[in-house]
């Protein structure tokens, strides 16, 4: 016998698909100063409020493509402080977030990439 669920509160957890792009096309960095980048970007915008917010990198390449989880409450401050910043260093940089869902396995297919026209 199956059973449905209903979920009826808000989401726990957010997943954002990001892309982490800088002018200098070969720069290169591991996922730690990735972490460190938006804690940064956090701090920027928010000040120590915004940094303590805990962000976790889920999944992490080297063409700087991530997917973070966050606790609802942090969501938005994290969306926009990705989307204000702008340089890390002396090097300029964009996050591109391609996705945002409350629920992970949505991010596992982009229908607008995948859609047949």
């Amino acid at each position: 016998m199956m059973e449905r669920i209903v979920s009826k509160g808000p989401a726990e957890y957010f997943y954002i698909k990001t892309t982490l792009e800088f002018k200098d096309e070969n720069t290169s960095i591991d996922v730690l100063l990735f972490k460190a980048i938006i804690v940064k970007a956090l701090l920027s915008l928010y000040g120590e409020v915004g940094a303590a917010i805990t962000v976790d990198v889920l999944k992490f390449n080297d063409r700087l493509e991530a997917i973070l989880r966050v606790h609802n409450s942090g969501f938005r401050k994290l969306w926009s402080a990705l989307t204000l910043y702008s340089c890390y260093g002396d090097k300029q940089c964009v996050f591109r977030v391609h996705q945002v869902s409350s629920c992970l396995m949505a991010l596992a297919v982009n229908t607008r990439q995948d859609a047949i026209l």
